[in-house]
């Protein structure tokens, strides 16, 4: 209690540091916000995102602008819709608030409200969620140029760049990537069959060249775009589309027997082989330098041999994760069905001696912010530094492993330098300088302007003051933000009534198993001893069975998911302050999910005051197509009065049209902009939220039906 008093007074003492309170109906909460300006912001910002959020990959990360939208309209009436750009775009100012988000992902929500001048407090399950936010809220209080990052650097270079040349006509060149292709035995004729999914290995539409390879000698030719078929010196011919392998099933040339490259159980799995058979070199340096392709010969596969000795000299000090790939509870048998059974598995002998030098180099750093800076490099620098990096013919540069949120095999992957500057997707030197980029945006920050500019944000953040500490810091206002490793279903590091605002972006439901990814940044973070408690060893993985997000679709994972989101958003409601509010987004295509949300939240204390469209994605992407929901559904939620009552979860049916009618109207307008996309199953997507807004706790009659059938039941727009 004493404890509690004293951390009020020192608020009381710090001068200007006092949230005044939401307004009694904000303008978000009237929903008086420019929806489709905001929607283009976030397409622009998809393209050009804040360098901040590009430091480190994390999965379904919301755009900033989304969260800057919604804590600008919160702080103004709806009075003062017309003032809305202006505050936006350099006055918004929730200053001393404070702002939880019970599942930080990767920290945009945090990060837009300590930029609005909050005091935040961040939970997440997820280790590696939680080691990306601490830099991206620590980054304005660090130096964007450390001498000894330049040090490590020359240091490490010096040791792995004679192993990424090549003998060119005489002379030596640098190689930018390397081309591997996984070898499979054919099971009727046991001929080895390079799985080549084409005999392309890029192509330039703007020079109508491609640059493609004999399927025999692998000897590289460049032809013309719209060639078919390629006449080697060697006397093959070879089809240039007519791959061995495409949609996991293998072709062998020799008897035509086809079979699948992934196994049927675990257990049978065999580890890929891989076999070196083509380069990219560079000639020149800087940006004048010319990149050309050749095949490889016998110099360059001892180039590579020498590396796996040089490893094994090492013997056990070896740096790398010594860790299996965790089966229980997986949502997807890759890796493991394609015989990738420890982390290690992913990298080639080159790569695990880049990393061993490098991880060995990082480890002796004394500087606490160089090193940090250089383990948040080392760990993004990763997924375009294994044996599950693609390469984006038509771009000519690596596809980072991750690139879709998945495991995506990879028979013909791309080993790159990693210690080009300059040229070269993914390098480690150019890993850092986004880094570099990130830290100097942090203290010198612009906003995307609605007219098409970028423009100097103006507030009044004091960044020097910026620092981490505890949950009690930010409370006490000695720590501007607190992030913990922890699962939010036990907020008890927060006194009842302590929180302003609850802004998140909740798991959705199954739309993604996020920690099953994150693991393979664990394993190699608990290798450089970086992991935090409880995973700071070399055999606890990512909270895979503990992450909110489901695996599987069954009555009781369902049942799970609803309870535990109802035990967290109750949490939220006890730590809110009676006047504070709550925001959350959320989207899924199914509407059990929908149903257990609603659940979860009319059991929470939460009622939900507002529910509004906004584009919470950028530009296309990997995983889009014509089904996929690029808007979440925004719902403002307050304190109820009174008791909870019992009973399940209906909607009456004069309530159910007027959400779809609601619904309706916003469709209306939105499907009129060309650019920003609202189609249908963004309209389904909002209508279940706002059937979600109107249901209530009692029991179905003529006139009331459960919420379930609401939500399954949407029509089209227009329909109702």
């Amino acid at each position: 209690m004493a404890k509690t008093s004293q951390a009020k007074q020192i608020i009381e003492n710090r001068r200007g540091d006092t949230f005044g309170g939401w307004p009694a109906r904000t303008l978000l909460e009237a929903g008086d916000i420019p929806i489709a300006q905001i929607a283009e912001l976030a397409l622009r910002e998809g393209q050009s995102s804040n360098p901040l959020y590009r430091v480190h990959r994390w999965f379904a990360r919301r755009v900033g602008s989304q969260f800057r939208s919604i804590l600008t309209a919160l702080t103004l009436p709806p009075d003062k819709a017309d003032t809305f750009w202006d505050t936006y775009l350099g006055k918004t100012s929730v200053h001393g608030a404070v702002v939880l988000d019970p599942f930080i992902g990767g920290g945009t929500s945090l990060v837009e409200s300590m930029r609005c001048n909050a005091r935040v407090i961040g939970f997440d399950i997820d280790p590696v969620a939680t080691f990306i936010t601490r830099f991206e809220l620590a980054a304005s209080r660090m130096e964007d140029h450390y001498p000894e990052i330049e040090q490590i650097c020359n240091e490490v270079a010096q040791l792995i760049t004679p192993l990424h040349r090549t003998m060119v006509d005489g002379v030596e060149r640098d190689v930018l990537h390397h081309f591997w292709v996984q070898v499979k035995q054919c099971s009727n004729c046991q001929s080895d069959v390079e799985l080549h999914p084409h005999f392309q290995l890029a192509y330039s539409k703007e020079k109508c060249l491609q640059w493609v390879f004999c399927k025999d000698c692998h000897a590289v030719h460049e032809l013309r775009i719209e060639r078919k078929v390629l006449h080697c010196s060697c006397g093959k011919r070879t089809t240039i589309s007519a791959g061995t392998h495409g949609n996991g099933i293998m072709t062998c040339p020799t008897c035509k027997h086809t079979q699948k490259i992934a196994a049927d159980d675990l257990d049978g799995a065999e580890r890929p082989t891989l076999r070196l058979f083509a380069q990219e070199y560079l000639v020149g340096t800087g940006k004048n330098c010319t990149r050309h392709f050749k095949r490889v010969e016998e110099a360059d596969q001892a180039l590579y041999d020498r590396a796996t000795r040089k490893l094994r000299m090492i013997g056990n000090g070896l740096l790398v994760p010594t860790r299996s790939i965790p089966r229980e509870g997986r949502s997807d048998g890759r890796p493991l069905i394609h015989g990738i059974r420890h982390y290690a598995d992913f990298f080639n002998d080159r790569q695990k001696l880049h990393l061993h030098l490098l991880g060995s180099a990082i480890g002796r750093v004394e500087s606490d912010e160089a090193r940090r800076c250089l383990e948040l490099a080392f760990s993004e620098h990763l997924t375009t530094n294994c044996m599950y990096t693609a390469y984006a013919f038509g771009y000519r540069r690596t596809s980072p492993m991750f690139s879709i949120h998945s495991y995506r095999h990879i028979t013909r992957p791309v080993e790159l330098n990693p210690w080009q500057d300059g040229v070269g997707r993914g390098t480690f030197i150019n890993t850092v300088r986004k880094i570099s980029k990130a830290i100097a945006f942090a203290k010198a920050p612009q906003e995307l302007h609605p007219e098409g500019t970028r423009v100097a944000y103006e507030d009044d953040f004091e960044r020097e003051q910026a620092c981490l500490g505890s949950v009690d810091d930010v409370l006490s206002g000695s720590a501007t933000a607190a992030i913990e490793t922890q699962s939010s279903e036990e907020l008890h590091l927060l006194p009842d009534g302590s929180v302003d605002l609850v802004l998140t972006d909740p798991p959705y439901f199954d739309n993604l198993s996020y920690s099953e990814l994150s693991d393979f940044y664990l394993a190699w973070h608990q290798a450089l001893r970086i992991a935090p408690h409880p995973y700071d060893d070399n055999v606890t993985s990512a909270p895979i069975l503990q992450n909110l997000a489901i695996t599987r679709r069954s009555d009781e994972a369902i049942k799970g998911y609803q309870e535990r989101l109802q035990q967290i958003f109750m949490e939220c409601n006890r730590v809110l302050k009676p006047d504070g509010i709550c925001v959350f987004t959320y989207h899924h295509k199914l509407a059990s999910a929908w149903d257990a949300l609603g659940t979860a939240l009319l059991h929470s204390g939460l009622s939900v005051t507002k529910v509004l469209p906004m584009r919470g994605e950028g530009q296309g992407g990997l995983h889009t197509y014509d089904g996929t929901i690029k808007w979440d559904a925004v719902l403002v939620c307050r304190k109820k009065s009174g008791v909870i009552k019992g009973g399940g979860a209906v909607i009456r049916e004069t309530a159910f049209k007027d959400a779809i009618l609601e619904a309706d109207s916003h469709f209306e307008v939105l499907s009129t902009y060309k650019r920003i996309v609202f189609k249908i199953p963004d309209f389904t997507n909002l209508a279940r939220a706002l059937v979600v807004s109107r249901s209530f706790l009692g029991e179905a009659d003529a006139s009331i039906r459960p919420m379930s059938d609401a939500l399954k039941n949407i029509p089209t727009p227009g329909e109702m």
